[in-house]
């Protein structure tokens, strides 16, 4: 996903959704990781683009729903 965010604005926020959300999220201005009982992920930082991998996802949450809040947090 592309963003206009700094990569500590971006972070800011991982770490707010995070603690908000009851997950974890471990990681630097380039890479880390996130956990949560629901869904657990890596990701990666390169330029204006954020990659994100999802590595374990419970079945009740819907691709879209993880795609949309995933998009928020990188407006």
């Amino acid at each position: 996903m592309n963003t206009a965010l700094d990569r500590a604005s971006l972070l800011a926020r991982a770490k707010k959704a995070a603690l908000e959300n009851g997950a974890t999220f471990v990681g630097d201005r380039e890479s880390g990781r996130f956990s949560h009982a629901m869904i657990k992920g890596q990701y990666r930082i390169a330029g204006g683009t954020v990659i994100v991998r999802v590595t374990d996802k419970h079945w009740l949450i819907p691709w879209s729903a993880v795609e949309a809040r995933l998009r928020e947090l990188v407006r």
